[in-house]
C-alpha cells in the first residue's frame, strides 16, 4: 500500500465532511477505507482544525469534527491551488480537464460560456 501525501489526505478528510453531518475520527476514518493510520488520520483531522478547516466539539469519550463554512472551502481551494499548482488557475483548470473522465459536450460548452464571461469581466 501507497502512503498518500498529506495534502491528498487532507483533501479527502475534507471532501468526506462536506456533509452538515458531524464525524468522528472513527467515521472518517471507515469512510477512507482503513487504509490509513488511525492516529495519522486523528493526527489531520487535529491540523485541519488548527489550520480553521474544521470545527470539533467533545462529546463523551471523543470529538465530533464538521467543516467550519463555506468560506473555508474557498480558502482551502487557495491553499490547494498555492500548494500544488504555484498558485495558478490555468494550471488547476487544465489538470481538472485533463483528468475528469466525466465531462459532457454540455461541461465543456458551459465552461467556454465562464471563461467568456470572466474575458467580459476584464475588459
Amino acid at each position: 500500500m501507497a502512503k498518500r501525501a498529506f495534502g491528498e489526505l487532507e483533501s479527502q478528510i475534507l471532501f468526506i465532511l462536506q456533509s452538515d453531518q458531524r464525524k468522528t475520527v472513527k467515521d472518517v476514518h471507515h469512510a477512507l477505507g482503513g487504509q490509513d493510520n488511525y492516529n495519522t488520520v486523528m493526527t489531520v483531522m487535529t491540523r485541519l482544525v488548527e489550520k480553521k478547516q474544521l470545527a470539533r466539539e467533545k462529546m463523551g469519550l471523543q470529538y465530533e469534527y464538521w467543516k467550519v463554512s463555506c468560506n473555508s472551502s474557498h480558502s482551502f481551494l487557495q491553499t490547494l491551488k498555492q500548494k500544488f499548482f504555484g498558485g495558478t488557475t490555468s494550471l488547476l483548470v487544465n489538470h481538472l480537464i485533463e483528468t475528469a473522465d466525466d465531462l459532457s459536450d454540455e461541461d465543456l460548452e458551459a465552461m467556454e460560456k465562464l471563461v467568456q464571461k470572466a474575458r467580459a469581466a476584464k475588459k
